[in-house]
C-alpha cells in the first residue's frame, strides 16, 4: 500500500496536470490586461444582478467591431449601424507589446488560429463574442492603371510623333530636293546671263 506522502504527491501532480491542461485552453483571468479583466468584472457582475447564472458567458470582443441589434429598414431594405471597437487600434498595439498574444482576444492586429477563453475566478469561462473581417486582397494599382499614356504632357511632347514622322519623310526625300534645287540654281545662272559677248 503506497504511503500517505506517495499519495499527497500524487494527487498534487494529478492536480497540476489538470490545471496545466485547463490552462492549455483557457486562460487564467488574473493574467489578463486589467483593462481586460475590468470589463469582464463588469459584465459578470450585471449578469448576477440580473440572477443569471450561468457557467459560460459571451462578451462583445472589444477589440473587433459589432453589428448593432437594432435596425433600421432604408428603402424596402433593413440597415444596420455598427459600433467601433472599444479598444481602439493605438491601444490594442500597446497591450500587444506588453502581454503574450495567446492572451489576448482574437483581432486583426492579432490573428490567432484558435480563439482561447477565459476562466474567472468562480470558475466561469468566458467566451469573445466577434469574428474578424478578413479583408479582400486588392490588386494594387495606380491612379494611371489601364490607360494609354500615364501624363498628358506639355503641347511640344504630344507633337512629338508627327514632327518627327514629318522630319523624316522630309529627310527620305531630300537627296531629290538637293538635286532640284542645284538644277534650278543652274538653271537660274544661265538664264541670267548676257546674250553679248562682252
Amino acid at each position: 500500500m503506497p504511503s500517505f506522502s506517495t499519495r499527497l504527491f500524487a494527487t498534487s501532480s494529478r492536480l497540476s496536470a489538470e490545471l496545466t491542461a485547463a490552462h492549455a485552453t483557457h486562460i487564467p483571468a488574473f493574467n489578463l490586461p486589467p483593462v481586460l479583466y475590468r470589463r469582464i468584472a463588469k459584465h459578470i457582475s450585471q449578469l448576477r444582478a440580473a440572477g443569471e447564472t450561468t457557467q459560460t458567458v459571451s462578451i462583445p470582443n472589444p477589440f473587433l467591431l459589432h453589428r448593432s441589434t437594432e435596425k433600421a429598414t432604408y428603402a424596402a431594405r433593413d440597415s444596420y449601424s455598427w459600433h467601433k471597437p472599444q479598444i481602439s487600434p493605438r491601444r490594442q498595439k500597446q497591450l500587444l507589446q506588453f502581454y503574450p498574444a495567446e492572451e489576448l482576444p482574437v483581432s486583426a492586429l492579432n490573428p490567432q488560429s484558435e480563439k482561447r477563453s477565459v476562466v474567472w475566478e468562480d470558475g466561469t469561462i468566458v467566451t469573445w463574442a466577434g469574428k474578424v473581417k478578413e479583408k479582400a486582397q486588392k490588386v494594387k494599382q495606380g491612379p494611371y492603371a489601364g490607360r494609354k499614356i500615364m501624363f498628358k504632357g506639355h503641347l511640344d511632347e504630344r507633337k512629338r510623333p508627327q514632327k518627327l514622322a514629318e522630319r523624316q519623310e522630309r529627310l527620305d526625300g531630300m537627296s531629290k530636293r538637293i538635286a532640284d534645287w542645284r538644277k534650278n540654281k543652274a538653271d537660274e545662272k544661265v538664264k541670267g546671263r548676257s546674250s553679248l559677248p562682252f
